[in-house]
Order: structure tokens, then C-alpha cells, then sequence
């Protein structure tokens, strides 16, 4: 009796000793995924960060035709419901984010405040700058495309906030440029500067939240569409650019020169050029050069109108007609025609620049943002004297819209 009460308390002290055991390897095993905070000096300046759950205004410039017949307060409502993970994310672990993104990038926050919109829809997974991250989905006209949780929604959130600063880096007054500004791997490209962005996010969010969360992130499905020069990213920077606060991504861009392999095979895929002799013709009213391809009056009510346009650049790929008129660029009313290239430029790579249009007596909304136009021609393909003139009506009729 003795001896079997002894071999009981033994086995139970055993049991506790084990389930220690195991506890400890479990907050080892934790603290090793989670961070390698001491390598780190955490005294960079950082921006103070505002989120707003109730940029209401903001949400229906976006879509002012959805809104006429569904509630925007009711999705800010709905914003504040389901950001709550997020929020604490960035309550728990922004401040550490900040810091990192400036000691493993080299560059240092420019900005004093930084401006977080949270939104319910958004026509992309998010813009940098300004900073406007969907909650609830990708809405391009009636399709929706339901937007990551948890680590790759985070992870996301990581990719924007490097955007921003690479961005940032890149567009300083020209007294405080850095050297690398002008580095052909510094472009907007999503081979280039966005393949940069992603290395510095997910080296940042290796360090703060852990290696496991960052590479299954890095392989989601969501990542992987919505990154086309990810195959690129892993070729040639994954795992071969090891950012430290030693040797930032600024001293990696640094090294790397101009005619390189990397800088060959991240260059853009480029229009090929036309061989034929015969003239390129042009619309009448539009500029021969430029991107975006379209001219405008002003009406008898101050509205811009587009009164002419070409069915071959930009400005018609994303959805301009003639006819439209323009109300305001990002929420900001323009008067001039070279106004409204300004604010179109301003955001062109950000996202793009969102237009608030009346067509056909309708509230819309269109985005102008870049993409890759086939046969686009490039300007040094064609010298001026190639061009012909001929009326606008011939190439396409002006009634649609």
C-alpha cells in the first residue's frame, strides 16, 4: 500500500514537472517567433499615428453611385464593429513597427503626423499615401473581393506603411534627397520600388511579430495576387538582401549598380515598338505626348469637360469618355486644366487618382491609375514629324460613353 501511494505521488510530481516543462518550451518557442526587439535602438523619430474609422466623407466620393442607394454611415458603423483586431495590432505593436521600418530601411520618417483611413470598400487593397486600408472588401463595380484576417491582413498593413516611407524617400525637397532617390531600383515599378517595399515589410514584420507569421503571409493566396513582381521578390531579394541596422536596405540599393543584372531584370515590361513607316495618327484637341491622353473645356456651370479624347492612352483605358463631367480629383474640386493633371499626378502612383464624374445626368466614380497598354507608344519611338492630323470623329464616335 506504501509503495504503490509512493510510486502515485511520484508519477503525479512527474506530471507537474512535465506540464512545466512543456509550458517553458512553449513561451521559448513564442518569444523566438515573435521578435528580436534587442537588436534594435528604437531611438528614431516616429510620426504620431491617427486612425480614422469615420472618414465618411472620404468612403462615399469613393462610390457615390452605391451610396445613393445603400447607407455609408451604416458602413463606418460596420467599420468600427470589425476593426477592432487591427486596432489592437497596431495599439500593441505600431510604435515597435515604426521604429524598425526606419532601422532596417536607413531612412528616416520625414512626416510629424501620419493620417490612417480605414475604410469598409476600397478599389485596391490599400493606398499609401494617402493611407486608406479596406476592412471589409475590394469593390470594383459589383464584385467584391473579401479582404485578408489576421497575420496577412497585418502583414498588409506592414506592406503599405513601407510603401510610405520609400515613397516618402523619394519625393524629399532636393536639399535633404537621399542618394539612392534617383537609383533605377528606387522607380515605381512592381519589380522595383514595390519589390523594396516588400522586402523592408518582411523583414519588419519577421523582427516584431515572427518569422512563421511573416513567410505564411509572405505564401497566402492573397499575396500572391496581389503582388505581381512577387516571383521577382523571391528570385532575387528573399533571402539573399538580410536586412540589419547595420546594412539597411538603403546600403543594399546602395551597392547596387545601375547596370547590374538585378536592374536589367527588374526592368518594366515595354510596348514594342512599331516598325511601320507610316504616320501615327493623333485626335484632334490631344496632346501628341503624355500619359493620359485627353483635353477639357470649362462649361457655362465651371465644370471641366472632356471634349476630346484618345481611345489608345490612359485616361480612356480607365474609363473617361467624352462628355464627362469632372466634379473634383480625390475629393478636391479643380478648375483648370492644369490643375486637374497636377492632382491626377499627385496620386497616380498611390493607388491611382479617383474621379468624381457626371455622365448621362449620373453620379460616378473612376479611378486613373497606371497600367500596361498594349502597343502604348513610347515617346522616343516617334518623332513629331510623323504625325498626321486628322478629325476626332473619325477614330471613334463620341457618343459612346
Amino acid at each position: 500500500m506504501l509503495a504503490n501511494e509512493a510510486l502515485y505521488g511520484f508519477l503525479k510530481g512527474m506530471k507537474f514537472v512535465y506540464t512545466i516543462i512543456v509550458l517553458v518550451c512553449m513561451a521559448v518557442s513564442t518569444g523566438a517567433q515573435e521578435t528580436y526587439y534587442s537588436v534594435f535602438t528604437y531611438d528614431h523619430f516616429i510620426p504620431e499615428v491617427e486612425i480614422n474609422d469615420k472618414p465618411v466623407s472620404l468612403q462615399r466620393d469613393l462610390y457615390p453611385e452605391w451610396y445613393y442607394s445603400h447607407s455609408v454611415k451604416q458602413d463606418m458603423r460596420w467599420v468600427r464593429e470589425h476593426d477592432s483586431s487591427l486596432v489592437a495590432f497596431w495599439n500593441n505593436k505600431g510604435d515597435t513597427l515604426l521604429h524598425v521600418l526606419c532601422e532596417l530601411s536607413g531612412i528616416e520618417w520625414q512626416e510629424q503626423t501620419l493620417q490612417i483611413y480605414l475604410l469598409r470598400y476600397f478599389p485596391s487593397p490599400g493606398s499609401s499615401s494617402p493611407f486608406m486600408f479596406p476592412v471589409g472588401g475590394i469593390k470594383k463595380g459589383v464584385l467584391i473581393e473579401s479582404v485578408p484576417v489576421q497575420n496577412v491582413q497585418e502583414f498588409y498593413f506592414v506592406y503599405l506603411l513601407a510603401k510610405r516611407m520609400l515613397d516618402q524617400s523619394v519625393y524629399l525637397p532636393r536639399h535633404l534627397a537621399l542618394q539612392i532617390a534617383s537609383h533605377p531600383l528606387m522607380r515605381h515599378s512592381p519589380y522595383r520600388r514595390d519589390n523594396l517595399a516588400l522586402l523592408l515589410a518582411y523583414s519588419t514584420f519577421e523582427s516584431v511579430v515572427g518569422i512563421d507569421s511573416a513567410k505564411n503571409a509572405l505564401n497566402s493566396a492573397f499575396i500572391k495576387r496581389h503582388m505581381p513582381g512577387l516571383l521577382i521578390f523571391k528570385r532575387y531579394f528573399l533571402n539573399k538582401w538580410v536586412l540589419t541596422p547595420d546594412n539597411t536596405l538603403r546600403d543594399w540599393v546602395a551597392q547596387v549598380s545601375y547596370s547590374s543584372p538585378l536592374v536589367q531584370a527588374t526592368r518594366p515590361p515595354r510596348p514594342v515598338k512599331k516598325t511601320s513607316t507610316k504616320p501615327i495618327q493623333f485626335i484632334e484637341g490631344v496632346p501628341l505626348k503624355g500619359k493620359l491622353g485627353f483635353s477639357v473645356h470649362i462649361n457655362d456651370n465651371g465644370f471641366l469637360v472632356v471634349d476630346s479624347i484618345d481611345a489608345f492612352r490612359l485616361g480612356y483605358a480607365c474609363g473617361l469618355r467624352t462628355g464627362d463631367r469632372i466634379r473634383s480629383v480625390n475629393g478636391a474640386r479643380v478648375r483648370t486644366h492644369r490643375k486637374l493633371v497636377e492632382k491626377i499626378y499627385e496620386t497616380l502612383n498611390e493607388g491611382g487618382a479617383t474621379l468624381s464624374i457626371i455622365r448621362d445626368g449620373k453620379n460616378l466614380s473612376i479611378i486613373i491609375q497606371p497600367m500596361d497598354l498594349a502597343g502604348e507608344a513610347v515617346d522616343s519611338d516617334y518623332p513629331e514629324e510623323q504625325y498626321q492630323y486628322i478629325p476626332a470623329d473619325s477614330v471613334f464616335d463620341d457618343s459612346i460613353r
